[in-house]
């Protein structure tokens, strides 16, 4: 996956318009599409503040790491924890990984449809836009949820 695509992926997860990701880093909105594109190479200080907006690492965007959870609390974790503290925190994370191991997809498009008129407008004139989750998220996030997937789809169409 390339860093672009990752960009992507992550803003759509945290429910962020691709025009507030640029307003967050101090860019115009036309750089940001491109930079999301792979049209247009990420300058240094963009792409730490864009790891900043997205709480990730920019070795996370660059590929070289994976965004492993563990490390990220543990990145968080004041000085005086003791190594019993840690062992519980990785096993409630262990614990929360294998409750969502085996949850089911759901199509977060009808979800959004069923709550929000424009979506719904919107779905019923494009038959190809499907957006689904793997966790289950109320009503209120589905319908932000797919509006941010609505802004990305409708900016693909345009380029």
């Amino acid at each position: 996956m390339e860093i672009y695509e990752r960009i992507v992926q992550l803003r759509i997860k945290k429910s962020i318009s691709q025009k507030e990701l640029a307003k967050k880093i101090n860019i115009d909105d036309s750089t940001m599409n491109k930079i999301e594109k792979g049209n247009r190479p990420i300058r240094d200080k963009e792409l730490a503040k864009i790891a900043d907006v997205l709480e990730v690492s920019t070795d996370y965007l660059l590929g070289r790491v994976k965004n492993n959870i563990a490390d990220t609390i543990a990145a968080h974790i004041d000085s005086n924890v003791t190594e019993e503290d840690i062992k519980e925190i990785l096993a409630y994370i262990e614990e929360k990984r294998k409750e969502h191991a085996n949850e089911k997809e759901i199509n977060i498009t009808e979800v959004a449809s069923r709550e929000d008129k424009e979506i719904n407008k919107f779905v019923d004139e494009n038959e190809d836009f499907k957006a689904v989750a793997a966790r289950v998220m109320n009503d209120a996030e589905a319908v932000k949820a797919v509006k941010s997937f609505i802004e990305y789809y409708e900016q693909q169409k345009k380029d």
